[in-house]
């Protein structure tokens, strides 16, 4: 059988990148099919996070760390929903995953390491280029190596013969090759897959909103290629969704800090200043997965002006949604609820009255008294609701940010069949997996790591096994 490449790439995302670059660092020709007209996919719509424990950068800061401490921290929060091979591979490969970035130019200043998830450690490696900076250095790094690209070419299926993955069909054309590398991304703008594979977002119907509507081609591809040759899935009804008020096709990760969040009961449930890797849980939680933003004029002409819009990383923008504007804009739409009374605008939002009074009377006590007894919300301000009109803004956890369910994988990147038998000739990584990230998303960044940590093994792994057959 004559071969075109030792390795083929589906996917031309961070994955892709990084499984590309580590084949052809272990001497296989490499070939990158992406069906979107330019390279880049989630990652280069990241903020640059990546998510790293026991790093050169994070010593440089003075902080303590270590992948034992990521490791045991990922396990509890996912209550050993993940294999704990492959939560190792994870936390372990983080160092080296950041010095590898830096050395393809990338810059993350000690300075910028932040607290991304919950678990008390800061591990967001903050990159100064962002996504987009992230997945230029990869692409460079994967021109000078010799690795080819084809743009604009989508993978229809997977040519299997004899008991393995040989190749694939692109565009009527097939293309032979000893091992291909699935890294075609999450499933965030397919309705079907989402209804199959994630029952929890679906149940948001038209509200959901997905951060890859800028990335059309992530529609699960390569889960579909996997299952056609028999590959399993996991991670059914796993992944993370965010906070928003769908106001705006943009990303919105966090609660408004600066107003007091209710359901729909009336009952405070969560610091409002919360980490976006636990709200959207705590959210779909609540009554009808949904909660409200109460807060009154004189907090949203403070809070909302632009120059004070709450920024969270330090390529973020700040949110379009929580600005006067945008605010004032809805309010003529109907989508924001306003009234002179509070129990006036519990009647419009459909909150409890009772129950929103008695939460706004504790909650401006501990305005005044600057601090907030019952969720320890450490925001700058907290701002009373007394003087109105006053507002409701209904926000649900329907933002789609990242996929965990997909593909498995054995702990070289191998496919696993529903035996859990590699499949051979078949590697995955990055977001098409569904057994990396589990039930709980851990923290800002890990999509990143992952894509890079899961991409590059699964890149070396066929490049020496292509070689060795």
């Amino acid at each position: 059988m004559a071969i075109d490449f030792d390795v083929i790439v589906v996917g031309g995302g961070g994955a892709g990148l990084a499984a590309a670059c580590h084949a052809r660092l272990a001497g296989a020709s490499v070939m990158v099919i992406e069906a979107d007209s330019k390279l880049g996919g989630a990652t280069a719509l990241a903020g640059g996070v990546v998510y790293a424990a026991g790093t050169s950068v994070q010593r440089e800061a003075g902080i303590e760390d270590s992948p034992e401490a990521m490791y045991q921290y990922m396990m509890s929060l996912n209550q050993w929903s993940i294999r704990p091979a492959l939560a190792k591979i994870l936390a372990d490969s983080g160092a080296s995953i950041i010095d590898w970035l830096i050395e393809l130019g990338n810059e993350f200043p000690p300075n910028l390491i932040v607290e991304s998830g919950v678990g008390g450690c800061p591990r967001g490696h903050q990159s100064i280029g962002a996504g987009v900076g992230i997945i230029q250095s990869l692409v460079n790094a994967a021109g000078a190596l010799g690795v080819e690209t084809a743009l604009g070419s989508r993978v229809s299926d997977l040519i299997f013969e004899e008991g393995r993955v040989c190749g694939v069909r692109s565009e009527g054309v097939e293309l032979r090759s000893k091992a291909v590398v699935v890294t075609t991304g999450g499933f965030g703008n397919n309705p079907e897959m989402i209804k199959r594979l994630w029952p929890t977002a679906a149940a948001h119907g038209s509200r959901i909103f997905s951060i890859y509507a800028a990335v059309p081609y992530n529609m699960g591809d390569g889960i579909a290629l996997g299952e056609k040759v028999g590959a399993q899935l996991t991670g059914i009804d796993n992944g993370l969704l965010v906070p928003s008020p769908n106001f705006a096709p943009n990303l919105e990760a966090f609660l408004p800090e600066w107003a007091m969040v209710v359901n729909r009961d009336g009952h405070r449930f969560i610091p409002e200043d919360a980490s976006y890797a636990v709200s959207g849980y705590l959210l779909n939680e609540q009554p009808e997965r949904r909660c409200f933003a109460i807060f009154d004029e004189p907090a949203m002409l403070e809070a909302c002006a632009d120059e004070n819009v709450v920024k969270h990383y330090i390529n973020d923008p700040g949110s379009d949604s929580w600005r006067i504007a945008a605010i004032r804009k809805n309010v003529e739409t109907g989508r924001v609820k306003v009234a002179d009374s509070i129990e006036e605008l519990a009647r419009r939002a459909d909150i409890s009255p009772a129950g929103l009074a008695a939460s706004i009377a504790r909650y401006n006590r501990y305005a005044d008294q600057g601090e907030d007894p019952e969720f320890f919300k450490k925001a700058k301000k907290i701002y009373p609701i007394r003087t109105g009109p006053f507002f409701a803004v209904e926000i649900r956890a329907s933002a789609i940010v990242s996929c965990h369910a997909g593909l498995d994988i054995d702990d070289h990147g191998r496919v696993r069949d529903r035996f859990g038998e590699p499949i051979h000739g078949l590697y995955a990584g990055g977001e098409v997996l569904g057994c990396t990230l589990g039930r709980r998303y851990i923290g800002g960044g890990i999509g990143i790591a992952n894509a890079l940590t899961f991409g590059r093994l699964a890149g070396k792994t066929a490049a020496l096994d292509g070689m060795a057959s």
